[in-house]
C-alpha cells in the first residue's frame, strides 16, 4: 500500500466510522468487569469542623466509612497491599472529606512535596474528583500528599488529560502518623458550582502508594478507565440544604515595580458572580499577570512556530470549555490547530532590531468571561479590549470568542465556536466552526473507550482579503492492553485563524498510533509497550512533503517504576524553498530522507533523586545530528527540590556545522505549603541570554496571595562578557472576599 494510499484510506475510515461509533453508545452496560456503581452517604455535622489533619472531633469518629477501594494497578480489581477509610461530611457551606490511609511501614511513606499546585505524581496521595453537575462528564479534582501539598484543576468532558492550572479556593491539612496518614479536605460549596436542590453528585476517591507503584479506587478500579472519566465515577448522596451564598467574589490586588506600568503602583480588581448555580461570569478590570511562572525555553530545529502553553490564570479559568474535539491533536503534544488560543491575547509578535522575532506584552484594560452549563448546553463567551501598545503602530483591540456546545446520550457532544478580532491589529478576522464527539467507554459492553471527534473551521482574513478551511476527523481507542487512533485533517492554504494557532497551513496529514501493551507478570517488568505511529503529510496537491515512522521496538516500565526505551525512526521531508536552520547556516530545496535512534533510560520519581537520560544519533536532512538530554531533579526533603536539565544538538551539515545548548535549573525552597520561594535559572546559545526569575509565594488564606517577582536577564557577547538585557521587579498582592 502506497503513503497516499494510506492518506485516502485514513480520511475514508474516519467518516465511514460514524455511525458505527454512534451506534456504539447505545450498547447495553454486560463486561463483566462493569462493577455496580457504588454509593456513598455524605453526613451533615453537627459540630464545626477544624481542618488540621488530626479528624479527631466527633463526626469524624461516627461517620461511616464509604466502602473499601480495590487495586488498579498493578492488579486490577485485587484487595488493596493498605487499607483506606474515606468518609465525608458537608454543613451548608462546605464539603469535607477525610482519609485515614493506613500503611505498615510508615517510615516508607513518599512525601517529597510541599509546594501549591506541584505535580505530586512522585509522591503518595489521594485524588479526590467531583462531578457537582451530576452530568457525567465535567468536574473538579482535588489532591493531597502526606505533607499537605495541595493541587487542584478542572475536568471537561472525561479528557484524560487534565487542566492542572485551575486555581480553586479550597483548604487541606494532612499528617504522618504512626499507623500512616491522614487526610482532611475542605472544598467550599462557592468554589464549585451544582444545580440548585442537587442532592446527588459524582465522586471517585484514589489512594496512590508510591513505593508500590499501586493505585487503588473507590469506583470503576478499571485499568482501561482514568480517574477523570465522571461517566464511571460513583454516586455521593445527602447533599442537602447546601448553598453557594451571593456566588460573588471580589479580589481586588495592588502591584508595583517595573513589571507593572515602568515602575509605578497600579491596582486593578477581578470579580466573579453566578449568574445561575451553573453558570459564572467573570469581570477583570486593568489585568495585571505580574506573577505568571516564565516559559520554559525550547531549542527549535525545524521551520515552524514553537508551541508554548498558557499560564495565566484568567484565562485558564473555564478553558476546556473552548476546547473542540478533535482540534489541538498533533504528534508530541505540538497542535496542528488550535482555533482558540488565549496566549494570543496580551501578546503580539514583533521584529527585533536584528530581525528576530519575539513576543511582546500588550496591556489589557478590561476583560469579561462567561463559562459554565446551563441545562444540556456548555456555554464559554471572552471578550477582552487591549490597550495601545506604546510606541508600537499597533492599537487597541476588541476579541471576542463565543463557543456553545450541546450534551448528546451520556459522553458524547456537538459544539460550534466563534472568534473575532486580530491582536496584530492588521485588519478584521473571524474564525466559525462545529464540531462534534461520539464517545463511549463501555463500547459494545466490552468495558472499553472509544471516541470519535469530527471538526470543521472556517477563517476570513480582511488584512490578506482571503478565506479558507480546515477540517480532521478522529478515532481513539485509548485501552490498557490495545491503544490506537486513526487521524486525517486538511488545513487551506489561506486558513490563518488569528486568535488561535496553526503552526502550518496548505496540508493534508495523516497519521495512525498503535500501541500495544501487555502485562508479563513476570521478571519485574510491570507492563511493555511496543508502539508504532506513521504519519503523512502532503500537499493540497497530494505531493508528499513529509512522511515519519516512529517505533518503539522496546519500552519497559518496570514494577519499581524505572524506565528503559529504545525508538527507530525513518524519515522525509521535502523543502520547497531554502530553510535557515541556525545562523548563517541555510538548507537547500530538495527532498531529504534520513533515520534516526534514540535510547531513554529513566529512574522512578519516588526516589529522593531521578535521573532521565536520552541519547538519539543518525541522519538529519543531509548530515548528522547527535543530541542528548539530562535531567537530575533531588529532593533531600519535603522543603528543598533542586532540578538541571541540559540539552545539547551537534549537527554536521554541508552548509556548514554547529551545535545548540539548553540549560534550565531550578531551586525550590518550601517553608510550608503556603509559603514557597520558586527560582529558575535559564540558558541557551541561540539568543544568548542568561535569565533568572526568582518567585515568592505567601498563600496568606486559600484566594489570597502575595507575591514578589524578580526577573533579571543577560546578554552574552562574543567576547564572553555579559551585559544587562532586562531587570523587572514587581510585588503583588490580592485579596479575595466572599460574599
Amino acid at each position: 500500500m502506497t503513503l497516499s494510499a494510506f492518506s485516502r484510506i485514513a480520511a475514508a475510515a474516519c467518516l465511514a466510522s460514524l455511525a458505527f461509533a454512534v451506534s456504539a453508545l447505545a450498547a447495553p452496560a454486560s463486561h463483566a468487569a462493569a462493577q455496580a456503581t457504588p454509593t456513598a452517604v455524605a453526613f451533615r455535622v453537627t459540630n464545626p469542623i477544624r481542618v488540621d489533619g488530626q479528624l479527631e472531633e466527633r463526626d469524624w469518629r461516627e461517620a461511616p466509612p464509604i466502602g473499601p477501594l480495590l487495586q488498579r494497578e498493578p492488579r486490577e480489581g485485587a484487595e488493596p497491599s493498605e487499607a483506606t477509610e474515606i468518609r465525608v461530611l458537608y454543613d451548608e457551606d462546605t464539603l469535607y472529606v477525610g482519609v485515614v490511609c493506613r500503611d505498615r511501614t510508615p517510615s516508607a511513606i513518599v512525601s517529597t512535596q510541599l509546594l501549591r499546585d506541584a505535580d505530586l505524581e512522585s509522591d503518595d496521595s489521594i485524588f479526590v474528583v467531583l462531578d457537582p453537575f451530576f452530568d457525567h462528564r465535567n468536574g473538579f479534582f482535588f489532591q493531597v500528599n502526606p505533607s499537605g501539598a495541595r493541587a487542584d484543576g478542572q475536568v471537561a468532558n472525561n479528557a484524560e488529560h487534565w487542566n492542572r492550572d485551575w486555581d480553586g479556593i479550597w483548604d487541606a491539612a494532612a499528617r504522618i502518623t504512626e499507623e500512616g496518614w491522614v487526610a482532611e479536605i475542605a472544598i467550599p460549596f462557592k468554589t464549585l458550582r451544582f444545580k440548585p436542590g442537587q442532592s446527588v453528585w459524582g465522586l471517585n476517591v484514589e489512594r496512590r502508594l508510591k513505593r508500590h507503584n499501586e493505585t487503588d479506587r473507590w469506583a470503576s478500579a478499571r485499568q482501561d478507565i482514568w480517574i477523570t472519566n465522571l461517566s464511571a465515577a460513583g454516586r455521593l448522596e445527602g447533599l442537602e440544604g447546601i448553598r453557594q451564598g451571593r456566588g460573588l467574589d471580589i479580589r481586588p490586588y495592588a502591584s508595583g515595580g517595573e513589571e507593572s506600568s515602568d515602575g509605578k503602583f497600579t491596582g486593578g480588581i477581578d470579580i466573579f458572580k453566578n449568574l445561575t448555580p451553573n453558570l459564572n461570569a467573570s469581570l477583570t478590570v486593568n489585568t495585571d499577570f505580574a506573577e505568571t511562572e516564565a516559559d520554559i525555553r525550547q531549542v527549535n530545529l525545524t521551520r515552524f512556530p514553537l508551541f508554548y502553553p498558557e499560564k495565566r490564570s484568567f484565562f485558564l479559568e473555564g478553558a476546556g470549555i473552548f476546547e473542540m474535539a478533535g482540534a489541538g491533536t498533533g504528534f508530541m503534544h505540538a497542535p496542528d490547530v488550535l482555533p482558540f488560543f488565549s496566549r494570543r491575547i496580551g501578546l503580539i509578535e514583533q521584529e527585533t532590531a536584528e530581525g528576530e522575532e519575539e513576543n511582546a506584552q500588550v496591556p489589557i484594560l478590561a476583560g469579561t468571561k462567561v463559562v459554565g452549563r446551563q441545562g444540556d448546553y456548555n456555554i464559554g463567551f471572552l471578550d477582552v479590549q487591549t490597550r495601545d501598545l506604546g510606541d508600537n503602530p499597533v492599537t487597541g483591540q476588541n476579541l471576542l470568542v463565543a463557543r456553545v456546545s450541546r450534551n448528546l446520550f451520556r459522553e458524547s457532544f456537538v459544539g460550534g465556536i466563534v472568534t473575532n478580532g486580530n491582536p496584530q491589529g492588521t485588519g478584521r478576522n473571524t474564525l466559525v466552526g462545529a464540531d462534534a464527539r461520539f464517545a463511549t467507554s463501555n463500547f459494545h459492553g466490552s468495558g472499553k473507550n472509544l471516541s470519535l471527534s469530527l471538526y470543521l473551521l472556517r477563517t476570513d482574513d480582511r488584512a490578506a482579503n482571503a478565506g479558507d478551511y480546515a477540517m480532521g476527523a478522529n478515532i481513539d481507542y485509548p485501552n490498557d492492553l490495545w491503544d490506537m487512533s486513526l487521524t486525517w485533517k486538511q488545513i487551506g492554504e489561506s486558513f490563518n485563524p488569528a486568535l488561535g494557532f496553526v503552526p502550518r497551513t496548505g496540508i493534508r496529514k495523516a497519521s495512525t498510533g498503535i500501541s500495544y501493551k501487555p502485562r508479563p507478570d513476570k521478571w519485574g517488568i510491570r507492563q511493555f509497550y511496543f508502539e508504532l505511529r506513521p504519519q503523512y503529510i502532503t500537499n493540497l496537491h497530494n505531493r508528499v512533503e513529509n512522511w515519519r515512522v516512529f517505533t518503539a521496538p522496546l519500552n519497559i516500565h518496570t514494577d519499581s517504576g524505572e524506565r528503559v526505551e529504545l525508538n527507530y525512526t525513518p524519515e522525509f521531508e521535502r523543502l520547497e524553498e531554502p530553510f535557515e536552520i541556525y545562523t548563517g547556516v541555510i538548507i537547500p530545496t530538495g527532498s531529504y530522507q534520513w533515520t534516526r535512534w534514540s535510547a531513554q533510560v529513566e529512574t522512578a520519581n519516588k526516589r529522593p533523586w531521578v535521573v532521565r537520560l536520552e541519547t538519539s544519533w543518525g541522519g538529519f536532512y543531509d548530515g548528522t545530528r547527535r543530541q542528548l538530554q539530562l535531567q537530575l531533579t533531588l529532593k533531600p526533603s519535603t522543603h528543598v527540590m533542586l532540578s538541571l536539565q541540559a540539552e545539547r544538538n551537534d549537527i554536521s551539515l554541508v552548509e556548514g556545522t554547529f551545535f545548540t545548548q539548553l540549560l534550565t535549573v531550578r531551586g525550590d525552597y518550601n517553608f510550608s505549603p503556603d509559603v514557597s520561594w520558586a527560582n529558575l535559572v535559564q540558558y541557551d546559545n541561540e539568543s544568548r541570554i542568561f535569565g533568572v526569575q526568582s518567585r515568592f509565594r505567601w498563600i496568606l488564606k486559600p484566594g489570597s496571595d502575595l507575591f514578589v517577582v524578580l526577573n533579571r536577564g543577560w546578554y552574552r557577547e562574543r567576547d564572553g562578557r555579559y551585559l544587562l538585557n532586562f531587570d523587572k521587579g514587581s510585588v503583588k498582592l490580592q485579596y479575595t472576599f466572599r460574599l
